[in-house]
């Protein structure tokens, strides 16, 4: 369990049912968590590189991602937490009840950010020796710093 976001975001009644179909389309493992009724992420299964896991879940119950080596956040729909639709919102043009398909996906950033990734990846892989080959500017070698202090923290 983590709690790495806001406190506000908890999972609330469980009333209105959702049907999703989550599928990760990025060449990554990720973990998939529910955020339960006290803020806290509880694991719910690891999704491999290109697998689809079908879900039954609540309008009301928050779910996040994340790359399983580097502890990225993914996204979906460009935001880093999916709040399910209801059911009734899900029929084909058959009409027909369908699963919402849900793609999980990199968040886009920005270049230092892109940059600092590779960097913690490579650190992930245990590759202390590669940082010191990098000849990276101060600003971002403070910025991962503090990244890899937080991460520590979260810990």
């Amino acid at each position: 369990m983590a709690t790495d976001h806001e406190p506000s975001l908890r999972s609330e009644h469980s009333e209105i049912r959702s049907f999703v179909l989550f599928r990760n389309t990025t060449e990554r493992a990720v973990d998939v968590y529910w955020v339960n009724y006290s803020s806290k992420l509880i694991h719910y299964t690891t999704m491999q590189p290109r697998a689809e896991c079908m879900v039954n879940t609540y309008v009301t119950h928050p779910w996040v991602f994340k790359d399983k080596q580097s502890d990225e956040r993914m996204h979906v729909r460009h935001q880093p937490v999916y709040l399910p639709e209801p059911w009734y919102t899900n029929f084909n043009s058959a009409g027909r009840l369908t699963r919402k398909e849900i793609n999980i996906h990199f968040p886009i950033r920005t270049l230092t950010e892109n940059c600092l990734w590779r960097i913690v990846t490579l650190l992930a892989n245990g590759d202390e020796s590669a940082l010191a080959e990098l000849e990276l500017p101060r600003v971002l070698l403070q910025e991962l710093a503090t990244r890899r202090i937080n991460k520590v923290r979260r810990k």
